[in-house]
């Protein structure tokens, strides 16, 4: 038998366990603060900020002059990290950068410099020449044609049948018109992003590029059961908690505890509203990209290029 002194000790942990990770879940929770090899970035939408960046060659030398004088050093002469700093090609935040509108407001939080100075002190001009040097050796890294490679030209992912892949999305068993138009709001995505970022966003959508919010094997409710799929109005939103109490009326929030414990959420008039869990107490998660994670568990090889064909075909 356990001592109540020994359930304490194993509680406690679990209690911490579960906090952070379901603060990681919440929104502005997560790694924050973090290196910029690890930050997470923003949900990326079709339009303006998914336009591909255009590296500026003049501006990737000067930027090559301040990560000379600033960075590499705990970052590698290839941007490829050291014992004592991140591997940038890998940045899931400078990935996502364009023309430094991350990349600068990460580094005026502050981060250490070679030289020593507030790296808040590097003008924007600077940080902007800085990326388009991150995104030049990015680049180069993914360009196998490059000078000192083999010669060999980057994989071709578009293998595909567009047509069938088109069938496919139209399918009313998929879901896929349920949210989304060609006409809409695909329209022109193969020439905004690459066909690998194509074939990326539609597995994986949402922020963290790799499986979103539920994860691999499709989502699961915080008892166990199905997530249920939130309406087309918010067919793009936040994912949301809906709490029943066993005598009251539905409360609908963003999440910011969703644990064995308890339950918290935002409502939209900026009130939290905290509920002890019972089991009369009814939880739903409102996922809007359930479907997205349902179907990693049966799309085909075939199929997913299939899609990918279709979808370069949308300039």
């Amino acid at each position: 038998m356990i001592s109540s002194r020994f359930r304490l000790v194993i509680v406690i942990p679990l209690i911490a366990a579960a906090s952070v990770y379901l603060a990681a879940q919440a929104p502005g929770g997560g790694r924050g603060g973090g290196t910029a090899a690890n930050a997470p970035p923003p949900l990326i939408t079709p339009g303006a900020k998914a336009a591909k960046m255009q590296v500026d060659g003049a501006a990737a030398d000067r930027g090559g002059i301040v990560y000379n004088a600033e960075c590499v050093n705990c970052h590698g002469p290839k941007s490829r990290g050291t014992a004592r700093g991140a591997d940038l090609i890998r940045s899931e935040l400078l990935l996502h950068d364009r023309y430094g509108d991350l990349l600068l407001p990460y580094l005026q939080k502050g981060h250490p410099t070679l030289s020593g100075k507030p790296s808040a002190s590097l003008a924007k001009d600077q940080v902007t020449d800085l990326t388009h040097f991150l995104k030049q050796r990015l680049n180069e890294t993914l360009d196998r044609s490059g000078p000192g490679s083999s010669g060999n030209p980057p994989p071709n992912i578009i293998t595909g049948d567009p047509k069938a892949g088109e069938a496919w999305f139209n399918s009313s068993a998929n879901q896929c018109t349920t949210c989304h138009q060609a006409t809409g709001d695909l329209k022109g995505i193969a020439s905004r992003l690459a066909p690998i970022d194509l074939q990326q966003r539609f597995l994986f959508p949402g922020p963290g590029g790799r499986g979103g919010r539920g994860g691999r094997g499709g989502a699961v409710g915080a008892s166990g059961g199905p997530v249920a799929a939130a309406p087309a109005a918010s067919a793009r939103g936040q994912v949301t908690v809906t709490v029943t109490p066993p005598a009251g009326a539905p409360v609908t929030g963003v999440p910011l505890v969703n644990d064995d414990f308890n339950v918290s959420i935002r409502t939209p008039d900026g009130l939290v509203n905290t509920w002890t869990r019972t089991p009369a107490l009814k939880v739903v998660i409102n996922d809007p990209l359930v479907f997205h994670h349902a179907l990693l568990g049966r799309i085909t090889d075939k199929e997913m290029h299939d899609v990918v064909a279709y979808l370069e075909t949308l300039k």
